[in-house]
């Protein structure tokens, strides 16, 4: 198993600074996350030599929007995140495919998005723009050899696995986020795995607590510290035989998120050993 964590870059030219505090620690993969006005073969090439630099495995592109109108939270997200919004859609579109090329330029072969909320109702009219938006950014990414890893927790994991199903172009995946799973309140990360475990190809390391206001997300915590149950899971990853990434994510900043980060590190490392895994 490799553990990593993100890494956040907004200028090409400083990934350096970006890098090497990761390595310094002893982390050796980690999600990209990067979203520029535009996307170039340039940014690419700096950011692909400041990871091999640093030995720094990037094991997927997290690629966002850059409208500033994503509301994360459990109202007004539903109008407004991922492809579902009309408005927004073709712009949002647009940019997720020349991420699409970047992630080829970067030399990787998994880009992460927020599709959703994705409708848990099948019926409803806004899944089908959804599925055909879903299948031209997926198609386009398989002729770029780039897989599509979805972001969990806004929708239901069967209802996730049933967007796969139906987009049907072979390389749309799952990006597990053990925290988000229980803090939209739609299941825990354990039991979604029964549900798509087989699609997973990265995963958040993510703690955090089930929403007790019914317009607002539970609370993210450190490692340890939520109700996520890391012991089971990860007994369920080994039953799944996946053996890939799990990179650590803590959404606060400064010297809090440092030591959150390095303490995570040790406390998943030992898990992982206990249940058998080599980390590397």
């Amino acid at each position: 198993m490799k553990l990593g964590t993100l890494v956040r870059i907004t200028d090409p030219d400083q990934a350096d600074a970006c890098f090497a505090p990761v390595a310094a620690v002893g982390i050796t993969s980690c999600q990209l996350a990067y979203k520029p006005e535009h996307f170039t073969r340039e940014a690419a090439s700096k950011i692909r030599q400041s990871a091999d630099k640093h030995q720094i495995e990037i094991s997927a592109h997290f690629c966002g929007y850059r409208d500033g109108r994503a509301v994360y939270d459990l109202k007004y997200g539903f109008c407004v995140n991922g492809l579902i919004p009309a408005a927004y859609r073709a712009q949002r579109l647009d940019y997720l495919l020349q991420g699409v090329v970047f992630g080829r330029w970067l030399g990787i072969e998994d880009m992460i998005i927020h599709a959703g909320p994705i409708p848990n109702n099948p019926f409803s009219a806004d899944y089908p723009d959804l599925v055909a938006a879903m299948r031209q950014l997926a198609s386009h990414a398989k002729s770029q050899g780039i897989n599509i890893l979805l972001e969990t927790g806004a929708e239901s994991p069967v209802t996730l696995l049933r967007l796969i199903t139906e987009v049907g172009t072979g390389n749309v995946y799952v990006n597990l986020d053990t925290g988000n799973a229980l803090m939209y309140g739609y299941a825990n990360p354990v039991d979604a795995l029964y549900t798509y475990g087989s699609y997973v190809r990265n995963i958040h390391g993510k703690d955090g607590l089930p929403p007790t206001d019914p317009y607002t997300l539970g609370q993210e915590t450190a490692l340890g510290q939520g109700e996520v149950d890391f012991p089971r899971l990860i007994q369920r990853l080994r039953s799944l035989q996946y053996d890939r990434f799990i990179t650590i994510e803590r959404e606060i900043s400064g010297e809090e998120q440092k030591r959150d980060i390095l303490q995570a590190k040790i406390f998943l490392s030992r898990l992982l050993e206990e249940n058998g895994f080599s980390i590397n």
